[in-house]
C-alpha cells in the first residue's frame, strides 16, 4: 500500500511538472514572438535605431529564457533560434531591411515551432 501511495505521488509530481513546462514554454515563446513582431514593425518603418535597441532587449530576454529552455528543448532547436536571432540582429545593424525581415520571420517561426511541438497532441506523441 505504501509503495502505491509513493507511486501516485510521484506520478502527480511528474504530471504537474509537465504541465508547468508546457505552460512556461508557451508563455515565454509568445512573449518573445511579440517582441520580434514589434521589432519587425520598426524595421518595416525603417526605424533601424529603435529596432536595434529592441533587439538588444530581445537578446537579453532570450538569454534568460534559454537557461530554462535548455532543460526541456532539443539543443538543435535552441541553436536554430540563436542563429536566426544573431542574423536578425546583424542585418538590422547593417540597415538591410530585406535580410532583416527574412531572419525575423525565421526567428518567429522557430519560436512558434518549439511552442507547438511541446503541446500534448496525438501527432506529438506518436
Amino acid at each position: 500500500m505504501r509503495n502505491f501511495v509513493i507511486l501516485i505521488v510521484a506520478m502527480i509530481i511528474v504530471l504537474c511538472a509537465g504541465i508547468w513546462q508546457i505552460k512556461y514554454i508557451e508563455e515565454t515563446s509568445t512573449f518573445a514572438i511579440t517582441d520580434v513582431e514589434y521589432a519587425i514593425n520598426m524595421v518595416r518603418n525603417n526605424n533601424f535605431d529603435g529596432a536595434n535597441a529592441h533587439i538588444i532587449e530581445l537578446d537579453n530576454t532570450w538569454k534568460s529564457m534559454k537557461n530554462i529552455w535548455t532543460i526541456f528543448i532539443n539543443h538543435n532547436e535552441i541553436d536554430d533560434i540563436e542563429i536566426a536571432l544573431l542574423n536578425f540582429k546583424s542585418y538590422t545593424k547593417l540597415n538591410n531591411k530585406e535580410e532583416s525581415l527574412i531572419y525575423s520571420e525565421q526567428l518567429k517561426q522557430n519560436l512558434k515551432h518549439v511552442s507547438e511541438k511541446q503541446k500534448i497532441r496525438i501527432e506529438n506523441v506518436f
